[in-house]
């Protein structure tokens, strides 16, 4: 009887394999490989900020390769006792439409210096290189589910400076 149960559990488990394999085929969305992406949206501000709402950002320039640059503005406060400096914060923000709400998706850019990338206000990826230095920008990459039809993207400076580039999102 156990021989008989633990060899009816091995064929049920080997046909449900069989089963679930060919919906994990290069067209489903349970199987996303990278040659089945999709550029979506892609940035190397070539053309400066334009698109881009922005706060204590311009464009610097490396070696002839443009890159956003992002500081934090940084002023002493005109009020008695307030007793502190007040940073201001710097910032990029910009929606990306063409992505289904539900649909998995990847971002990729390149970093230096210290601050925050937000995606729809809530995910965070964390950049801290150090001081901004592009030349030797490190690659960061995030990937989700979009919950609906437009991905924020925010990039922010509180108090410190970072430098970003070559932004790609793509859908998987």
């Amino acid at each position: 009887m156990k021989k008989t149960v633990a060899k009816n559990l091995i064929i049920g488990a080997l046909s449900a394999g069989v089963v679930l394999s060919p919906l994990a085929s290069q067209y489903s969305d349970l199987s996303t490989p990278v040659s089945a992406s999709t550029t979506v949206f892609q940035e190397d501000f070539s053309a400066g900020l334009s698109g881009w709402a922005n706060d204590w950002a311009d464009i610097g320039t490396v070696n002839g390769n443009k890159y956003a640059h992002i500081q934090s503005g940084e002023h002493m406060p005109s009020f008695p006792g307030s007793g502190g400096v007040i940073f201001d914060i710097g910032f990029l923000e910009k929606n990306i439409s063409g992505i289904a709400k539900g649909k998995r998706y990847k971002i990729t850019f390149r970093a230096s210096g210290v601050g925050n990338f937000y995606i729809n206000r809530s995910e965070t990826i964390n950049v801290n290189t150090g001081g901004i230095n592009m030349n030797s920008a490190q690659s960061f990459s995030y990937e989700g589910v979009c919950n609906s039809d437009v991905l924020n993207l925010f990039f922010m400076t509180f108090g410190t400076t970072m430098g970003v580039d070559d932004i790609k999102l793509e859908v998987l």
